[in-house]
């Protein structure tokens, strides 16, 4: 007895350390959690979009047993495990059997597996056939039978379970093979993918249609040996063996798709977007459309985004005219902004009280010199009105004023106010300095189509959304009054008359408001603009920055704009009328102010309490009625713009040179490229010389004069006086 001593303690202990160690081993990490599937994305009505695939499979979507239909969980329990609801996670008798023909034939070749012994194997990718991994499975598959229900654990095999080609999981394999739902599948089509996953790779549908068919057949031998089903239904079940064809899943809206996975990276199972298909769809066909329409090869490639206003979703994504030939978003590209930003210095300004809708400023050549010596803007039309009350500077979209008004606020403020609204700049403000404002910083259509949004909603800011279930911090920006304000002049299609007609694309019936954006060069085109309902932005424009031939913002985006905009609105409503908490009152449409005897045409504007004019208009008039201004309008009413004969009220002079100046020629420059512009407040009918040597008028009524080393008398004689100084070139 004492020589058996050890080994009754070896054997205790090891059947103890056995027993301590099947009690404290844990589950596998693989089954801790729920299983998150491959990415599935369905519009905000619940339709599917796409399916993105994983490391792991084309496509797997978890489904609870409950939504796999009447069919499948039962066949596939009859072919794999028919005693699953009798056994604790390993059925001995399969397993004695497995194990006498294993012995027999001196390897593992069959292994008894239960279906919760085959999760386990799955989950855990543990596809060594040993003993001891069959040991291991048998201990967690009865430790899970322990934890979890039945309906559980043939739910997690079913939808880990290959049906072949990367399809995970009965709702995959159902929709590959019979383009349906798997809680619609028929008892044929249930008998056809239960058998499947037994060997995927040998049964390809798709690739092996005979095998996968003669699996069919042995399917049914073997239900109706069980008794699941009848020798009636086998034979029938035969004559009409199920049809199987490719359904790949959709691959819709993809310029949208991509930016929900770069800006939510790691997204699994099934997620609702802010995407509305039936628009999506729209938006395409009207890109296309477009395009098709224009026929320009300066043209080439279009972008369009919808937001929703009162929840900043995105609804509609358009990034290219063809994803197939480039993948180039060019609704998230930063491209240069053209005019798109002016609204908001205007509103920044008027909120301040710096500036009233009414305020004159002017449109000039030499507005801005003095605050931006090295800075010349100049309007698309080449030609300047003047003085402008900010309605008509917003609404004709004019370059000078908006520098003006930039100055008031102040460019840093701007451009810091310009980040509240969500504008992410690719540089700073020194990179851009203040022509920011006119387009030199480069913007991204979504973040366009958010700002405009905050203005629809009263000057709440919001980030564009992509999911349903985003949350996005909403910030005030600005007043609702003062919105209010600018949103009736982006209304105002009188307002933007003298630039674009009465008759151009932004003119609507409805309230609609809009602002178009043109950069330099004619490089990037766009239009924005909101209903009550929904915000809209276009860009137009190549992808590799080629120009556009001269081609501005009203001929090659707004037409797209305006088209999709009067869709929306035969289901939208036109924006609200301004708020009655604004003051209104009646003004010279000349010059702002209230109006007087000699105010031709007076207007309805709006103010912020206690910002509307106290004084009349009198005082800018002569008595014979002429418009007179101050003296620095004294060039432009010199020049060929002034068309309405207004005059300064200072003394004539010459502008340019001014008196006693010294020039300096440069060796390494060209004679034609070192002239001076002589101009004087004379007015148009003027003649120019220097030493008494006539200087000839260009074509436009510009006089310009190349240097020369010397001591030079300048003369300008019009028609109410002579003007003369000297200059000095060395």
């Amino acid at each position: 007895m004492r020589r058996f001593r050890p080994i009754i303690l070896l054997s205790a202990a090891v059947t103890v350390g056995t027993a301590v160690w099947i009690r404290w081993l844990p589950l596998p990490n693989e089954l801790q959690g729920s299983l998150p599937g491959t990415l599935v994305l369905l519009d905000v009505h619940g339709r599917e979009i796409t399916e993105i695939a994983s490391p792991e499979a084309r496509t797997q979507i978890p489904l609870k047993l409950s939504e796999m239909g009447e069919w499948l969980p039962r066949v596939t329990v009859a072919l794999e495990d028919h005693r699953f609801y009798q056994h604790a996670g390993v059925d001995w008798q399969a397993t004695i059997a497995a194990c006498i023909r294993d012995l027999q034939s001196g390897r593992l070749i069959s292994g008894g597996s239960t279906i919760t012994q085959q999760l386990v194997k799955i989950a855990c990718s543990r596809w060594n056939r040993t003993w001891f991994e069959k040991f291991y499975e048998a201990i967690i598959a009865w430790k899970l039978e322990r934890k979890w229900s039945k309906e559980r654990i043939l739910a997690e095999y079913l939808n880990r379970s290959s049906f072949g080609n990367r399809r995970l999981g009965p709702e995959a394999a159902a929709h590959a093979y019979f383009g349906k739902p798997a809680h619609d599948l028929t008892l044929a089509e249930a008998i056809f993918l239960a058998g499947l996953p037994q060997a995927p790779t040998r049964l390809n549908p798709w690739r092996h249609a005979e095998s996968a068919n003669r699996k069919y057949a042995r399917s049914l031998d073997r239900l109706a040996r069980l008794r699941v089903i009848s020798e009636a239904q086998q034979r029938l079940l035969s004559q009409s063996p199920p049809a199987v064809r490719r359904f790949d899943p959709p691959r819709l809206a993809p310029n949208f798709v991509d930016a929900v996975r770069v800006l939510h990276p790691g997204l699994r199972g099934r997620v609702k977007t802010t995407l509305d298909l039936d628009l999506q769809v729209l938006a395409e066909a009207a890109v296309r459309n477009h395009l098709a329409v224009l026929n320009r090869h300066d043209i080439t490639e279009a972008a369009l985004v919808v937001v929703d206003n009162a929840s900043g979703a995105v609804l509609a994504m358009v990034g290219s005219s063809n994803y197939a030939t480039s993948q180039i978003n060019g609704a998230m590209r930063p491209r240069s902004s053209g005019s798109t930003l002016k609204p908001f210095v205007y509103l920044t300004a008027i909120d301040r009280r710096l500036l009233t809708a009414a305020t004159l400023l002017p449109d000039t050549a030499d507005a801005i010199r003095d605050e931006y010596s090295d800075y010349g803007p100049q309007n698309f039309s080449r030609h300047y009105l003047g003085p402008v009350r900010v309605r008509e500077a917003l609404g004709c979209s004019l370059n000078v004023p908006a520098i003006v008004a930039l100055s008031r606020v102040g460019a840093r403020s701007s451009f810091h106010e310009l980040q509240k609204w969500g504008f992410d700049f690719p540089g700073t403000l020194a990179d851009y300095g203040a022509g920011f404002v006119l387009g030199n910083a480069q913007i991204r259509l979504t973040d366009l189509a958010a700002a405009y949004a905050g203005l629809a909603r009263g000057g709440l800011a919001m980030r564009p959304k992509f999911l349903a279930s985003e949350y996005p911090v909403i910030n005030r920006i600005a007043s609702a009054e003062a919105t209010d304000i600018i949103t009736d002049i982006l209304c105002d299609n009188e307002a933007r008359r003298k630039s674009f007609g009465t008759r151009s694309p932004l003119a609507f019936e409805e309230r609609v408001a809009a602002k178009t954006g043109t950069s330099s060069g004619f490089r990037d085109a766009w239009t924005v603009g909101f209903d009550k309902e929904h915000t809209m932005a276009v860009w137009a424009g190549n992808f590799n920055g080629r120009p556009m031939r001269d081609t501005l913002a009203i001929q090659s985006a707004t037409p797209l704009w305006a088209a999709v905009m009067q869709e929306l609105l035969l289901s939208d409503h036109p924006v609200d009328p301004p708020s009655t908490s604004l003051t209104r009152r009646e003004i010279c449409a000349t010059t702002g102010l209230l109006p007087s005897r000699f105010t031709a045409t007076k207007m309805t504007e709006l103010f912020l309490k206690g910002t509307e004019p106290s004084e009349d208009s009198s005082s800018w008039f002569s008595n014979e009625g002429r418009l007179l201004l101050p003296g620095e309008y004294a060039a432009w009413c010199a020049g060929p713009d002034n068309t309405d004969g207004a005059v300064t009220v200072s003394e004539p002079r010459i502008l340019n040179p001014p008196p006693n100046s010294v020039y300096e020629i440069d060796p390494g420059l060209s004679g034609t490229q070192q002239m001076i512009e002589l101009t004087t407040t004379l007015g148009p009918d003027v003649q120019w010389y220097v030493n008494d040597e006539l200087v000839p008028a260009q074509r436009d009524r510009r006089f310009f004069w190349q240097l020369a080393p010397g001591q030079w008398e300048l003369k300008a004689i019009g028609r109410t006086g002579v003007l003369q100084e000297k200059i000095t070139v060395e």
